[in-house]
């Protein structure tokens, strides 16, 4: 019986490390893409944390059919773009997705803003953007929700950036908490069926 309640309390304190840190990490935020230029695409990013690295969702409408718009996360504003600093994957039929390597902490310590440009031929001609900007509350795992109305067009393409790689965010440490759940769960099964 000791060594149940052991093996049980051991589980328990597991499971707790598991949530405190996923308490820890940042809330979602989500910015408003602003439509620029009259393209009439617009949309919004959701930035979410994955630790060491950020999820970047984008979802626009207002696309023309077959296009493939490449966005970039750049430093400063809408109002003040400055150079690419994350490269996002290119929106293809109103979505994209990228994990970026930098935290959301990062990202919301200092002026970002994501752009969307024509095409790769028209990179100049920007057709949406938002600025990244918010307050996350690591503590409590939630986060400010960030509108940005974006009218201002910087005047000269942006410089090529660093970090950005397309991909779908693995759900292994949830898998991890899951599968070893179960296993106790059927050990402890077997144990007191033999009892």
């Amino acid at each position: 019986m000791k060594r149940l309640s052991l093996i049980l309390s051991l589980a328990l304190l597991m499971a707790l490390a598991v949530v405190g840190s996923a308490a820890a990490q940042s809330g979602p935020i989500t910015v408003t893409l602003a439509t620029q230029n009259n393209s009439g695409v617009s949309g919004t990013a959701t930035l979410t944390s994955m630790g060491a690295q950020t999820q970047v969702v984008v979802k626009v409408t207002g696309e023309p059919a077959g296009a493939s718009e490449p966005d970039h996360i750049h430093t400063g504003t809408c109002a003040n773009l400055g150079a690419v600093k994350y490269p996002l994957a290119n929106v293809v039929n109103g979505t994209s997705t990228t994990m970026v390597n930098v935290s959301l902490d990062t990202l919301t310590a200092a002026a970002y803003a994501i752009n969307l440009h024509q095409s790769a031929a028209n990179i100049n001609t920007y057709v949406a953007c938002g600025d990244i900007k918010g307050t996350v509350a690591a503590s409590t795992g939630t986060a400010t929700t960030t509108t940005t109305t974006a009218n201002a067009t910087p005047n000269a393409a942006p410089a090529t950036g660093e970090g950005g790689q397309a991909t779908e965010q693995a759900a292994l440490p949830l898998a991890l908490v899951i599968g070893t759940g179960l296993l106790l769960t059927g050990w402890l099964g077997r144990r007191r069926a033999r009892a």
